[in-house]
């Protein structure tokens, strides 16, 4: 059987903050809506598009514009994905190392034209075996389905393999898939995760992936 590693996107392979949060404004803007701090906005990321837009029009009491919001933002959003996201460091030449012993997955919670074409921008979706979206299957994380689906299609090794990410949503996937779970302390939640999950590594840099044997 085959060994992999799967990785989450925002946050984890993606800074793509700004991107996200420039959405939102732009959106708010144009139906004339309050714009909410910075720092919520990011709050929100995580969970899918769908859920981000939900909570934000729950927060101003503005759930009747739901419709509306969700088409601006995702017409907005993907003209505009990749303008001022990056590569976290060292992302590309660790991909580049990894792929020579491992099949390599993105399971994402965004969209899943959205996660492709912003790996395509970013030129290292040739990387990876499958990019899977929060639309992809019935389920999305902390489900594991994306990821069960995944190990039964190209016949991996839940013993040696691991799920990369940053948040309680990768945590709970990779339990539930039998896979172990390495924390990026880079992304987009600080340590007081660690207070909710027990990650097998901790990465303070993507390099440092380098130095688990599986």
């Amino acid at each position: 059987m085959n060994s992999a590693i799967f990785f989450d996107l925002d946050g984890t392979l993606v800074d793509s903050k700004k991107d996200l949060e420039k959405a939102v404004v732009f959106t708010a803007l144009n139906l004339k809506l309050e714009i909410l701090d910075k720092e919520y906005i990011l709050s929100l990321v995580g969970n899918g598009i769908h859920r981000l837009v939900k909570d934000y029009l729950t927060k101003i009491n503005a759930t009747d514009y739901y419709e509306q919001f969700l088409k601006i933002f995702l017409s907005y959003y993907y003209e505009h994905i990749c303008e001022d996201s990056y590569l976290y460091d060292s992302v590309k030449p660790t991909l580049q190392i990894l792929k020579e012993q491992y099949k390599l997955f993105v399971v994402s919670n965004k969209l899943e034209k959205f996660s492709k074409k912003l790996l395509n921008e970013l030129k290292i979706d040739n990387f990876f075996e499958a990019i899977i979206g929060g639309d992809s299957f019935e389920n999305k994380k902390p489900h594991p389905q994306p990821i069960l689906n995944l190990i039964q299609k190209y016949k991996i090794n839940p013993c040696n393999s691991l799920f990369v990410g940053d948040s309680e949503n990768d945590y709970f996937a990779a339990k539930a898939s039998n896979l172990r779970m390495g924390w990026v302390s880079f992304g987009y939640k600080n340590e007081s995760i660690l207070k909710k999950i027990t990650p097998d590594f901790i990465f303070d840099k993507f390099r440092y992936i380098l130095n688990i044997a599986l």
